[in-house]
This record gives structure tokens, C-alpha cells and sequence, in this order.
């Protein structure tokens, strides 16, 4: 099995630092973005979906090479965090539209 260097474990952690700045950027500018958001979660899932299927495919293949690996697997958590960040403010959204409708039937 290959292990990784120095150089490698820097730049991989890099790579997670600015994927995670940008997760937290996007996710915290989640309340002002127009339109529908529904939208941009079902995006989200689908590039969830294929940087998960392309992470199964490239540890299947490559076999004792992790480095592209890390870096796919990277890729699943900064898109799935985005989208389960999306789903809970769309439902989350969505109950507090529910809720004024009630509040306002009962007036």
C-alpha cells in the first residue's frame, strides 16, 4: 500500500480547509438566496450521488491507492453536508410557512 507523503497530507489538508470554508460560506448564505431552494438541494443530492458513486468506483479500482480516494471522499462530505444543510432549512422553512398559514386561518 502506498503511503502518503508529507507534501500530500498538506495538500489534502488544504484542500479540506477550503472545502470546508466554502461549505460554511454557502451554507450560512442559505436564508438570502432567492428562489426556490427546493432546487438547489435536489442539485446538491444529485452531486452527492455521483462523487459517491465515483469514490466506490475509485477505491474499487485502484486498489492500496488512496490518494485520489481521500480527496473524492472529500468531495461526498463537502456535498452532502451542503445538502443535508439545504434539506433541513427547506423543511425547516416549510413548517414555519405551515404554521403562518395556520395563524393566520385562525384570525
Amino acid at each position: 500500500m502506498n503511503t502518503l507523503t508529507t507534501g500530500e497530507m498538506a495538500g489534502t489538508a488544504l484542500f479540506a480547509l477550503i472545502l470546508a470554508l466554502l461549505a460554511y460560506r454557502i451554507i450560512r448564505g442559505m436564508p438570502k438566496m432567492a428562489g426556490d431552494i427546493t432546487a438547489f438541494r435536489k442539485r446538491t443530492l444529485v452531486w452527492t450521488q455521483v462523487a459517491l458513486v465515483l469514490t466506490v468506483l475509485q477505491l474499487n479500482f485502484k486498489a492500496g491507492d488512496w490518494r485520489f480516494g481521500i480527496i473524492l471522499g472529500l468531495i461526498v462530505l463537502f456535498t452532502g453536508s451542503i445538502w443535508l444543510s439545504a434539506r433541513r432549512y427547506d423543511n425547516a422553512r416549510q413548517a414555519q410557512s405551515a404554521a403562518d398559514q395556520q395563524e393566520n386561518n385562525k384570525e
